[in-house]
C-alpha cells in the first residue's frame, strides 16, 4: 500500500521550517553515485578508498567497542560512518547488519522519538531497499511518514525532507515513475524555497527528478534538468567525481538522441570518451563503456 504523503495533509509554515536544520545532508550524499554509475568498476579510485575507509572505520569500531561498550552516543557515530561506508561500497547485507545494530542501540539510548533514532530508522530503510527488501522497507517508510511532521515540536524539518527521497527510491525500485514524480517535484520545490535553486541541496534533488523525468521518456524535461546540474558541476569542481560528471554526460546525450539530436549525442559521447580513457585508462571498465555507446552512436549517425 502506497503511504500518503505529509504533503497531503498541509506543509509546516515557511517559518517554522527556517528554524530547522534543513540542511539536508545524509541521505542524499551519495546519490550521485547512485544515479551516475552503473557499478564500482566505473570509478576504481572512489571505491578503493571507500574499501580502505571501511577497513579503517572497522578497526576503530573494535577497539571502542573493547574499551567503551556499544551503548554510548560515540558508538553509534562511528557506526554510522561505517554503515555510510558500506553503502557506498554496495556491500548491502553489511549495510543492512550495521543499520540494524545502529537502530537497536538508537532505541535504547535515546527512545523511539528522538531524532537521532528516526535517523537510524530512515537509515535502516534505505538498506531493506538497497538489500532488495522492498516491503520491509515500504513498511519503514509508511510509519515514519505517518508522523505528524507540522508540529513544531515535532521532528526537524530535514528528516521530513529524507523521508519523502526514502519514499520516491521505493517508488522509483518498484518502477512506480508516475508516483516518484510527485514526490521528487516536492521535494525539488521544498529544497528551491528553503535554500535556492541552485544549492547544492536543489542539485542533488534536481538530479533524482531528471532521472525520474528520463525513466519516463520525458526526455526534454529531463534534459533542461540535467543541463542545470551540468553548469553547477563546471562551477563546483568538488561536487561530484570525475567518473560521476562523465556518467552525467551520458545521461544528457541520452536525452539528446532520444530528441533526435545526434550531433550533439556524438560530440558528447565522444568526450565522455576521451576523458574516460585519460582518467582512467582505456583498459577501464568506465572507458570500455564509452567505446562501446560511442560506436553505437556513430553507427546510427552515419
Amino acid at each position: 500500500m502506497t503511504a500518503t504523503l505529509p504533503s497531503e495533509h498541509g506543509k509546516p509554515e515557511k517559518s517554522l521550517l527556517l528554524g530547522r536544520h534543513a540542511v539536508y545532508t545524509g541521505y542524499m550524499e551519495n546519490y550521485f553515485a547512485r544515479l551516475l554509475l552503473t557499478s564500482e568498476l566505473d570509478d576504481p579510485i572512489y571505491f578503493a578508498k571507500i574499501h580502505q575507509q571501511i577497513a579503517d572505520l572497522e578497526k576503530q569500531r573494535i577497539a571502542h567497542f573493547n574499551v567503551h561498550g556499544p551503548m554510548n552516543a560515540e558508538y553509534v557515530v562511528l557506526m554510522s560512518e561505517l554503515n555510510m561506508a558500506y553503502l557506498q561500497a554496495r556491500d548491502t547485507s553489511s549495510e543492512l547488519e550495521i543499520a540494524q545494530q545502529i537502530y537497536q542501540t538508537s532505541q535504547n539510548l535515546y527512545g523511539d522519538e528522538d531524532e537521532r533514532t528516526l535517523e537510524a530508522l530512515i537509515a535502516l530503510g534505505l538498506s531493506y531497499l538497497d538489500d532488495g527488501q522492498s516491503e520491509m522497507a515500504q513498511g519503514i517508510a509508511t510509519s515514519l511518514l505517518s508522523l505528524n511532521w507540522s508540529e513544531e515540536n515535532g521532528p526537524a524539518y530535514d528528516l521530513y525532507i529524507d523521508v519523502l527521497c526514502f519514499q520516491a527510491d521505493i517508488q522509483h525500485n518498484k518502477e512506480l515513475y508516475p508516483q516518484e514524480l510527485v514526490i521528487r517535484k516536492h521535494v525539488f520545490s521544498l529544497l528551491e524555497e528553503l535554500s535556492g535553486s541552485v544549492s547544492s541541496q536543489a542539485i542533488m534533488a534536481r538530479c533524482a527528478l531528471a532521472f525520474c523525468l528520463e525513466k519516463m521518456k520525458r526526455y526534454k524535461q529531463a534534459l533542461d534538468h540535467y543541463q542545470v546540474v551540468r553548469s553547477y558541476l563546471d562551477s563546483d569542481e568538488q561536487f561530484a567525481t570525475e567518473a560521476e560528471k562523465i556518467g552525467l554526460l551520458v545521461h544528457i546525450g541520452r536525452c539528446y538522441r532520444k530528441l533526435g539530436n545526434f550531433d550533439d549525442a556524438v560530440v558528447l559521447y565522444h568526450w565522455a570518451h576521451k576523458q574516460a580513457d585519460k582518467l582512467f585508462g582505456p583498459a577501464s571498465s568506465l572507458a570500455q563503456k564509452m567505446k562501446k555507446l560511442v560506436g553505437v552512436i556513430d553507427g546510427v549517425n552515419q
